[in-house]
This record gives C-alpha cells, structure tokens and sequence, in this order.
C-alpha cells in the first residue's frame, strides 16, 4: 500500500513538473516579452529619422527606467541614443565653432587699440571692462568648443567598441 501511494505521488509529482515545464516554454516562446517596449523603441526611431534628438534620448531614459528586463530592445535604443547624442553634439559644434570664431575676431580686432591705449596710460574703465569680458566669453566658447570635439570623440570611440564586442 505504502508503495502504491509513493509511486502515485511520485507520478504526481512528474505531471506537475511537466506542465510547469510545458506552461514556461509556451510563456517563453510563445509570448511577447515587452511589446511596449519594442512599441517605444518604434517610436524612438521614428523621432530619430524626424530629428527630434533630444526626444529619442527622453524616451530612451524613459524605456530604461520603465523596461528594465528589455535587453533587447534596450541594446537596439543604445545605437539611437549614441547617434542622436552624436548629432546633437556636431550641431552644437557647429553653433559655437561659429560664435568663437566671430569673438575671436572681435578680441583680435579690439587687442591692438586696447594695448596702445594701455602703453599710454589713455585706456577707459569701460574700454578694459569690454576687452576683458571678450576675452572671458571667447574662452568660455573655447571651452565648450573643447567638450564638444571630446564629446564627439568619446561617442566614435564607443561605437567602433560596439562593433568589435559584436
């Protein structure tokens, strides 16, 4: 009696395993895993092609705070955000390679007239104040200048890293 109940409840135990078994392989195979991600991730590259950057990287922080557990759909985001950062850093470039080389101008304009007048002791307040608050703007610039190549820089070395891992 003892061994029919243990054989009983040992082939109990081998139907419960095989419908868990049988249930997480259909759950697994046979479902979407995130289908509001990969809905994001559809949307994130259609505001990439319409060049919304800086929305394709809201919706993207947006998808890693949200879907955690879509690796997947999270790695195919990384290369809009890389390329959407990229393009958001040479416009930013462009902007202020333009500004600095017009306050480099202006500085290198204004510097000769500024020194004369400082040899002869001739040189205003306001003359100096507008020389100097030039200079400080024009190396600001320089040194958003500076970022945005390393930005770029930095953002070409991660790509070509990308492709080797792959």
């Amino acid at each position: 009696m003892n061994l029919r109940k243990n054989i009983a409840m040992t082939s109990l135990q081998v139907l419960r395993l095989a419908i868990c078994v049988t249930f997480s392989t259909v759950l697994l195979t046979g479902c979407e895993k995130n289908p509001e991600a990969k809905q994001l991730l559809k949307e994130i590259q259609a505001d990439y092609e319409a060049g919304n950057y800086q929305r394709v990287i809201y919706s993207i922080d947006s998808m890693r705070h949200y879907y955690p557990d879509a690796v997947e759909e999270r790695r195919e985001a990384l290369k809009f955000h890389q390329e959407a950062s990229l393009k958001m850093a040479q416009a930013n470039l462009a902007e202020v390679d333009s500004a600095l080389q017009t306050a480099i101008r202006q500085f290198d304009e204004m510097k000769p007239q500024v020194e004369a007048h400082r040899k002869a002791c001739t040189a205003t307040q306001e003359e100096l104040q507008k020389f100097n608050e030039l200079r400080a703007y024009r190396d600001s610039l320089q040194g958003v200048f500076n970022l945005e190549c390393a930005k770029i820089k930095y953002i070409h070395k991660r790509q070509k890293e990308l492709t080797k891992d792959k």
